[in-house]
């Protein structure tokens, strides 16, 4: 079965037309794009000799890594095996996987826990010391293990981060946007365009990684936190990179319910209906009964559809998760940050229902990679959600990605470990001159706010033909807009961002034409 692969680019090669560039600094062997998991993991197997700068547009917790609660899956106890780790993987998939890829995943995914172990992440143990694991949806076996019950993403970034500051060879750079990405006359990757609150400026680098994280912005409702448009994944395409199977967006079937009018919603992690959460209607109804044989367990494009058909059948605007078979002493200790995120709307999980409706979670497409990170252009590097792998397929199993950043990023630091390129130096971008027309404030939200809406109406869940194109033809509208216009700032890039990411996951949605995974059109 295939995947998608977008047409090459036709538009402007920079975001920013007219480059005045500041200065240029050669100062580092290897830039990494983004400091989540996938990124700051990479770093810290970068040689020792090598300068590696680690660039990120936020701070630390602006990442989707940060907010990550149910854990990280791999084989662990002796009832588990590859070949089942393995073949939920490829169930989930729905046939997309790249199955070479998935085995790799799997067979290095217990060494890279006890990596994390040797490196003091505060993994959840039992009173003899042992990794806790639990279960989540799509998966026949306990496998997922967990940092403070539901804070795996946040403990385990804080933890690399600490080891990361301590090395001399690497250096943080937060609240810096990546541009774009520059090549030799040879084609390959010889720098990138970083712009800050004071400069743009280039960094001359023939080993650059992207692990910029998701898309989830160009949605309404997303558990994606803020400026998550795909500037990575549009930066490659300008750059020529192979991008393939964007219209694999997942969305997660539980989201908590009053966080809807937020820019980042909050997730009720899939491990609370792992240790026996039951989704019911407001009739108290367990309505995935019948619906898939791992019922309240099915891969989460199942549950999703499930969760909008209940909606549409029923009008109400939320199901809710019943943990009533847990004690509220068990459920506030396993998942210490989602109990005191609803007392705080007065939700008193066990006793009480979660509410809870699906939003956009990840984004299964993006730059497309070998099983070493490397794209189509020689020196560029990709790792994490950012990244075609191939892994997940059509839609990922639970708790993979995380493993996914630990296992890719390393491949990726080992083989530029391996095969170091010293670059030829500096190539400076021929762009063109100033355009006529500028963006304000007002027009950058109006865009922003269309954009989100065309998605979100039309390339969500479920998905019409008529609807997509439409939301096809608006978005080219807005980027017939965009190209004419001159871009100066942050916010003007990633509105141009957010445009091309939308498009080009709408064009890959009419590209393909069979229901499978997440991709779902309905007649």
């Amino acid at each position: 079965m295939r995947r998608t692969v977008v047409k090459a680019n036709q538009h402007r090669r920079y975001v920013y037309n007219n480059i005045n560039i500041d200065y240029i600094s050669g100062d580092f062997d290897v830039v990494i794009i983004g400091c989540g998991i996938a990124g700051i993991y990479a770093a810290l197997h970068i040689d020792p000799d090598k300068k590696v700068a680690l660039v990120n547009k936020g701070e630390l917790n602006s990442g989707s890594s940060y907010y990550a609660q149910g854990g990280i899956a791999a084989v662990i106890s002796k009832s588990d095996s590859y070949s089942l780790h393995i073949e939920d993987t490829l169930n989930a998939g729905a046939g997309l996987c790249d199955e070479e890829a998935v085995r790799v995943l799997v067979s290095e995914g217990p060494e890279n826990i006890r990596a994390l172990v040797d490196l003091n992440v505060p993994f959840d143990v039992n009173s003899e010391g042992e990794l806790l694991i639990t279960r989540e949806g799509g998966h026949r076996q306990r496998r997922v293990v967990h940092c403070g019950g539901d804070a795996t993403g946040k403990e385990t970034t804080n933890r690399l981060w600490e080891i990361a500051k301590e090395r001399g060879n690497i250096k943080f750079m937060f609240g810096t946007s990546l541009a774009d990405i520059i090549l030799n006359d040879n084609g390959e990757a010889a720098g990138v365009i970083l712009k800050d609150n004071k400069s743009r400026f280039i960094l001359d680098c023939a080993n650059i990684i992207l692990a910029t994280g998701g898309i989830g912005q160009v949605y309404n409702y997303t558990t994606n936190p803020k400026g998550s448009v795909g500037d990575g994944i549009s930066a490659a395409y300008r750059a020529g990179a192979v991008i393939e199977s964007m219209e694999m967006v997942q969305f997660h079937p539980t989201t908590l319910l009053p966080h809807y009018e937020t820019d980042r919603l909050f997730l009720i992690s899939e491990a609370v209906r792992g240790e026996g959460g039951i989704l019911r209607n407001r009739h108290s109804a367990a309505f995935m009964q019948g619906v898939h044989e791992m019922a309240d367990l099915a891969p989460r494009d199942i549950v999703t559809r499930a969760i909008y058909r209940e909606l549409l059948r029923t009008g109400d605007s939320c199901v809710f998760i019943d943990a009533g078979n847990m004690s509220g002493e068990f459920f506030a200790e396993r998942f210490p940050t989602i109990y005191s995120e609803c007392l705080k709307f007065n939700i008193n999980v066990p006793v009480d229902f979660i509410p809870v409706r699906p939003a956009q979670h990840y984004h299964m497409g993006g730059i497309k990679t070998d099983l070493y990170g490397r794209t189509n252009i020689p020196g560029l590097y990709a790792c994490g959600e950012t990244a075609s792998t191939g892994i997940h397929g059509a839609n990922r199993l639970a708790s993979n990605s995380v493993l996914e950043c630990l296992v890719f990023g390393k491949r990726c630091a080992d083989y530029i470990n391996a095969d170091f390129n010293k670059g030829t130096g500096v190539v400076r971008p021929q762009t063109g001159g100033l355009l006529n027309r500028t963006l304000d404030a007002y027009q950058i939200k109006g865009f922003s706010a269309e954009i989100k809406n065309i998605m979100t109406l039309y390339a969500g869940a479920i998905r019409k033909i008529d609807g997509l194109l439409y939301a096809l033809e608006r978005i080219g509208r807005i980027i017939d807009f965009l190209e004419g216009c001159d871009i100066y700032n942050h916010e003007e890039a990633e509105l141009y961002n957010m445009a091309f990411t939308a498009k080009m996951v709408v064009e890959s949605a009419l590209d393909r034409k069979d229901n499978i995974g997440a991709h779902y059109v309905e007649e």
